[in-house]
């Protein structure tokens, strides 16, 4: 009986420094240094909201910290993120995107590009009446955005590692 116990400790003990010893993260998106901003638009065009991404009117921020990570082979610390966008138009979810190709980033402080996400891209097709049919023609189609009250979050999921990232949203009003 006593040597049930002692097998009971050492494993207890065992099991409680791997949980101290666990791959975590935590960190969060920003856009111009905040968690929530309504952007104004120049245009109805999803396309000239790109651009302001690209001339870096509007800049995401990605900032994380790891705890416990094991360096890869090269002996760098890389934790792996999925990217996700929601799309809401009205309240309502337009389109909800992942990917499910993961991107390796250092822990740290970096600027993603808009292109990181798929906002742009969604934001793009949703003047079209027959978005369901998935038919991209872009000679037809203008990517003006209909007029509504937008909202965009994005997210980055970190792959294989505890934690979390908090996401970013903003929004606009297209009249």
């Amino acid at each position: 009986m006593r040597s049930d116990v002692n097998i009971l400790i050492v494993l207890l003990v065992f099991l409680i420094s791997i949980q101290l010893k666990a791959q975590e993260i935590n960190g969060g998106l920003l856009l111009n240094n905040n968690k929530e901003v309504m952007l104004s638009l120049e245009s109805k065009s999803a396309v000239d909201l790109f651009k302001q991404f690209k001339v870096d009117a509007y800049k995401i921020g990605f900032n994380f910290k790891a705890d416990g990570l094991k360096k890869n082979e090269e002996g760098e610390f890389v934790v792996f993120f999925d990217f996700m966008t929601v799309v809401k138009k009205d309240g309502r979810t337009i389109r909800k995107v992942r990917r499910h190709i993961p991107m390796p980033y250092f822990p740290g402080e970096m600027f993603l590009p808009a292109e990181a996400f798929d906002f742009i891209g969604v934001l793009s097709v949703t003047s079209w009446d027959d978005m369901e049919k998935r038919t991209f023609v872009p000679q037809q189609k203008s990517g003006i955005l209909k007029s509504g009250k937008y909202e965009v979050q994005l997210s980055a999921i970190p792959r294989d590692v505890k934690g979390k990232i908090d996401p970013v949203t903003f929004g606009f009003v297209v009249e």
